[in-house]
C-alpha cells in the first residue's frame, strides 16, 4: 500500500520543483497597443552586474524604419541617464510597460541633447531567429581577392588600403554613423586589450565602419573565467553581455545588454553586432566598470566575465544565443623571433565565422609583429607555419616579405588570405582546427627589382639544357647577378616559344586575366591543394608558353587543344562548363629560393628548331 502513494507524491514534488526553478515567463507588450504618453521602466547596468531601473516615456511609433520593421520612439530618464544620455553598451536594455516586455533600447540620434532613442519590439527580435538555416553555398570569385593580393616587395603605397580591402569583405549594409537626423543603431563598444598604436590606426577605421566604437585598453577579462566549459551563469534582462572576438594574449570584446531570457535562449542588443547571420561566437557575462560621459557619445567600460554560452545568430533585430553551449574557437599560436634574437610565444583564440575570422587573423598577426618590430622602415619577415583542416592535408605556409614600409601588412595578409579562401568557400564540413606560425624578423631591406634575363642564344631544341643569366637590382642601386640551369620542355614542337621569368604575384595576375573570374573548386580537397600551390613571394618562376587556344574545364587547364576538341567544348548544346584560354603553358617550375625578394617579369622570344 505504501508504494501505491509513493510514486504519485514524488512525481508531484518533481513537477513542483520544476515549476519553482523554471524562469518566470514575461508577457510581451504588442506594438499595436503602444500609445504616446505611456510610461514604462527600463533595466540596464551602470556599474557592476546588477541591473538598475530607468524611466521611459513613449513618444510614438516609427513605422517602416526598415523593410517590415518598426521602432518605438521614447524618452529615457533617471539615474545616470540624466547625466550621460543614451550610451554605447546600452543596446538591448529591456523596456517594460505594465509589467510586459516591449522591446530593447537599440537606436539613438547623433549628438542628441536629450536621452531620446528607439526601441526594437521584442516580437520582431523573437521572430527574426525562428527561421532555419539555409544550405546555400558561396561561390568564390577571383576579383574578391584582388584587393588583398600580396603587393610586390618594391611597391610603395598607402598600406591602409590593403587593410581596408580586407575589411570590405566583412563590411555589411547598415545605417551610416553620420551626423544627420537619422535614427541609427547605438554603436557597440569594442574594447581592445594589448593592441599596439600602429594596429589601432590601421584597423580602427574598419571597426568603426561596421558600427563599432573602439576603446583601447578599456575593460579586460578575468583569465580564470574566460576559458573552459560553458557555465550557465546568471543572465537576466538588463544584464551585461560580452562577446569576445579574440581571447588570450590579445583581447577584443564587444559589449551590450541582455533583453530577454527564455529558458536557455537569450535575446540581446536589439540591433545587429556585425550582421553575420548564422554564426558561433562566445557569449560571456560582463561587469560594468563605469559609464564614461562624452559630448560625442557616452560609453560603458566593461570587463569580460565567465563563458555562459554561444551566440548562434546575428541579425538586424539583435543577437541570439544559447546558454550552456560552448562555442568553437580557432586556436592561433605564434612563435616570434625578434630582430634582437629574443623568442616570444603568443597564444590566441579567434571567433569562428566565415567573414569575421580572416579579419581577426589579419589583425592578430599584424599586431603580434608590430608590438615587437618596427611598423615603418626596413624590415624582413619570414613566415612559416601550418593551417590544420580536419580530414585534409595540412596547408603549409613558408614565405618572406621585405620592404622599407609595409612588410608587416604583407606578412599578416599572407595568413589572412588562405584563411579567407577556406572560410568563404561555403563547405559545411570545413573544420579549421588550428593555426601554428613561426615569424622571424630582421631589420634590413631585402627587396629587389628584376633587371634583366639572358640566354646565350634564342634558337633552341626541345629538351635542351641551358644556363639562364638573371640580374636584379636592389633599392640602393646594387646589381646582383645569378645563373640558373633551365631545360626547354621536351614536348615543345618546332616553332615560336616564349620564356617568362616572373615573381609569384605577377604570374598570378596573368593567370587571373587569362582564366577569368570564377574559381569554383570541385571539393574541399581541391581547394586545399590550390592554397598549397599559391606562389611564394621569395621565389622567381620560369614558364614556357605559346599563344594557342585551349580551355579551362572544372578548374583544370587544358591548353593546346585540337580544333576538333574545342569545337565540341564550344557546342551550343553546352554552355557554362568551360572557359576559353589563349595561352598554352608547356612547363612552369619554381626557381630556388633567392636571398632577396625579387619583383618583376621579363620575357624572351625563342625559336624551337627540329
Amino acid at each position: 500500500m505504501a508504494r501505491n502513494w509513493f510514486f504519485p507524491v514524488m512525481a508531484a514534488l518533481a513537477l513542483l520543483g520544476t515549476a519553482m526553478s523554471a524562469p518566470a515567463q514575461t508577457g510581451f507588450f504588442r506594438i499595436e497597443d503602444v500609445r504616446p504618453g505611456m510610461k514604462g521602466v527600463g533595466r540596464t547596468c551602470y556599474q557592476g552586474t546588477t541591473p538598475e531601473e530607468f524611466q521611459v516615456e513613449i513618444l510614438g511609433v516609427l513605422h517602416g524604419m526598415n523593410p517590415g520593421a518598426s521602432a518605438v520612439l521614447a524618452r529615457f530618464s533617471g539615474g545616470v541617464i540624466d547625466r550621460v544620455g543614451v550610451f554605447e553598451g546600452m543596446s538591448g536594455s529591456p523596456v517594460f510597460i505594465n509589467g510586459k516586455l516591449l522591446g530593447a533600447v537599440a537606436f539613438t540620434y547623433a549628438f542628441a541633447k536629450e536621452a531620446i532613442g528607439g526601441i526594437t519590439p521584442i516580437t520582431q527580435m523573437v521572430e527574426a531567429f525562428e527561421q532555419p538555416p539555409s544550405g546555400s553555398r558561396v561561390i568564390m570569385n577571383r576579383s574578391a581577392f584582388q584587393g588583398i593580393r600580396l603587393p610586390l616587395p618594391s611597391k610603395k603605397q598607402d598600406w591602409s588600403g590593403e587593410l581596408e580591402a580586407t575589411a570590405q569583405r566583412l563590411r555589411l549594409s547598415m545605417p551610416a554613423l553620420s551626423g544627420g537626423h537619422s535614427l541609427i543603431p547605438i554603436a557597440t563598444p569594442v574594447s581592445f586589450g594589448g593592441l599596439a598604436n600602429e594596429t589601432l590606426k590601421a584597423f580602427a577605421p574598419q571597426f568603426r565602419a561596421m558600427g563599432m566604437s573602439v576603446l583601447q585598453g578599456a575593460g579586460g577579462k578575468s583569465p580564470a573565467k574566460a576559458k573552459g566549459s560553458a557555465d550557465t551563469g546568471r543572465l537576466e534582462p538588463g544584464s551585461n553581455l560580452v562577446v569576445p572576438l579574440v581571447r588570450g594574449d590579445l583581447d577584443v570584446s564587444a559589449g551590450g545588454t541582455v533583453t530577454h531570457v527564455d529558458g536557455n535562449r537569450v535575446y540581446a542588443f536589439g540591433h545587429n553586432l556585425l550582421d553575420l547571420g548564422f554564426t558561433d561566437l562566445p557569449m560571456h557575462t560582463g561587469r560594468a566598470i563605469t559609464i564614461f560621459p562624452s559630448l560625442e557619445s557616452s560609453f560603458k567600460i566593461m570587463e569580460t566575465g565567465e563563458l555562459v554560452g554561444s551566440i548562434r545568430q546575428d541579425r538586424g533585430s539583435g543577437i541570439y544565443g544559447i546558454l550552456g553551449e560552448k562555442p568553437r574557437m580557432v586556436p592561433l599560436s605564434i612563435r616570434l623571433t625578434t630582430s634582437r634574437g629574443a623568442t616570444k610565444q603568443y597564444l590566441y583564440e579567434l571567433a569562428r565565422d566565415p567573414f569575421l575570422t580572416p579579419l581577426l587573423v589579419n589583425l592578430t598577426v599584424y599586431n603580434t609583429i608590430v608590438t615587437s618590430e618596427r611598423a615603418q622602415g626596413a624590415v624582413t619577415l619570414r613566415i612559416k607555419g601550418i593551417i590544420n583542416v580536419k580530414g585534409e592535408q595540412d596547408i603549409i605556409l613558408d614565405n618572406r616579405f621585405s620592404s622599407d614600409s609595409g612588410a608587416p601588412t604583407s606578412a599578416s595578409l599572407s595568413i589572412a588570405v588562405p584563411v579567407n579562401y577556406l572560410m568563404t568557400a561555403g563547405y559545411r564540413d570545413l573544420d579549421l582546427e588550428k593555426i601554428d606560425l613561426e615569424i622571424t624578423a630582421e631589420e634590413n631591406d631585402r627587396s629587389a627589382i628584376l633587371d634583366s634575363i639572358r640566354l646565350t642564344r634564342n634558337r633552341v631544341k626541345a629538351g635542351e639544357k641551358l644556363q639562364l643569366e638573371v640580374s636584379y637590382k636592389r633599392i640602393n642601386g646594387e646589381v646582383i647577378q645569378a645563373s640558373y640551369p633551365i631545360q626547354v620542355p621536351e614536348s615543345a614542337s618546332p616553332g615560336p616559344l616564349t620564356l617568362l621569368v616572373s615573381d609569384g604575384a605577377t604570374l598570378t595576375t596573368l593567370d587571373e586575366k587569362e582564366e577569368g573570374e570564377n574559381l569554383i573548386p570541385r571539393d574541399l580537397t581541391q581547394l586545399v591543394k590550390f592554397i598549397n600551390h599559391l606562389r611564394k613571394n621569395d621565389h622567381l618562376y620560369v614558364r614556357f608558353f605559346r599563344r594557342e587556344p585551349g580551355a579551362l574545364v572544372r578548374g583544370e587547364g587544358l591548353p593546346g587543344l585540337p580544333p576538333s576538341i574545342l569545337s565540341i567544348l564550344k557546342s551550343d548544346r553546352k554552355a557554362g562548363a568551360m572557359t576559353l584560354i589563349n595561352t598554352s603553358v608547356l612547363m612552369e617550375y619554381e626557381m630556388p629560393r633567392t636571398e632577396y625578394m625579387v619583383a618583376g617579369a621579363k620575357t624572351l622570344k625563342l625559336e624551337v628548331i627540329p
